[in-house]
């Protein structure tokens, strides 16, 4: 479980820095140039820095252990967090961007120290695609552990923080390309218009991210269940036991993302005693949760 929350936190951290550098360079150049794309991407990656803060909080909040008022414990902390860096997405990145983009669209603005939009923007290249690089290496180990593919770690992981940088990282990419050609195509052509067209861009594909991540998130929040191949291993590894004759009925749902919540209702073998299926239930329980961390609370409900 600690292997999980340090891969998030990594991850985190270097898109945390990978972005502070960035936004200070696009700033300047879109100061210099007068480029609204350029002014766009320092929008951009400003709302990824400050989402990135909100990710470190998420993880730091959620690791708190469980207590009387929280018993059981703090996994829902990072789905808040998360579901505020994307609301900010969508309104730092993606809004703002189409308002300055319709903006240019109307008043185009000329183009200024045009070398210096171009270096920044292949230096954040670099920066970005390393940050990305971090996130994807992390994504492919908990995919290995699942025995998943990164599509399907993507599409159901219950760790909205790592899947979080590695989708900004990737509209960073694809915002700075299209920045890049945006000031190749002003510069050939002398028009501002494909400047603010790509603006507007990159400001849909900021609010489709937003839009894609605050689902993820409310689905989360809202007690998501245990995708079902992982809910018949359990079923199967409980009917093994020789003490239960059959699993009835089975729910998971995640309280965190490396903590789930069980509750199972069990046939026991005929022929127990009230104390026998007690004593039973406490050692299968015990057994289970040793043999699948995942399991912060486990309830197994004996019926006829």
């Amino acid at each position: 479980m600690a292997v999980q929350r340090d891969e998030s936190l990594g991850s985190v951290l270097a898109a945390l820095a990978a972005n502070t550098a960035i936004a200070i360079a696009k700033g300047t150049a879109a100061a210099l140039t007068g480029s609204p794309a350029l002014l766009a991407e320092t929008l951009h990656t400003v709302a990824d820095a400050g989402n990135e803060v909100f990710l470190f909080v998420a993880i730091r909040r959620s690791r708190q252990p469980a207590d009387a008022t929280h018993p059981l414990g703090y996994g829902p902390e990072r789905y808040f967090w998360a579901l505020l860096a994307a609301i900010g997405i969508f309104v730092v990145g993606g809004a703002v961007s189409i308002w300055e983009g319709i903006n240019a669209l109307f008043n185009p603005p000329g183009l200024d120290d045009f070398w210096v939009g171009v270096a920044v923007l292949l230096v954040a290249l670099v920066l970005d695609a390393s940050s990305r690089l971090v996130a994807v290496r992390s994504l492919r180990r908990q995919a290995a552990r699942r025995r998943v593919t990164v599509r399907e770690l993507l599409r159901e992981t219950p760790d909205p923080t790592v899947v979080t940088v590695y989708f900004e990282d990737t509209i960073d990419v694809v915002g700075a390309l299209l920045a890049l050609a945006a000031l190749v195509l002003h510069r050939v052509t002398g028009s501002g218009i494909p400047d603010a067209i790509a603006t507007i861009i990159i400001g849909l594909l900021l609010c489709f991210l937003a839009l894609q991540l605050t689902t993820r998130n409310r689905q989360l929040l809202t007690n998501q269940a245990v995708p079902d191949r992982y809910v018949d291993q359990l079923r199967g590894r409980l009917e093994q036991e020789e003490d239960i004759s059959a699993v009835t009925q089975m729910e998971a749902i995640y309280l965190g993302p490396r903590e789930v919540l069980v509750a199972a209702e069990v046939r026991m073998a005929d022929g127990m005693s009230g104390e026998e299926v007690a004593l039973a239930l406490a050692r299968v329980n015990g057994q289970m949760c040793r043999e699948v961390p995942v399991i912060a609370r486990l309830y197994l409900t004996p019926v006829p």
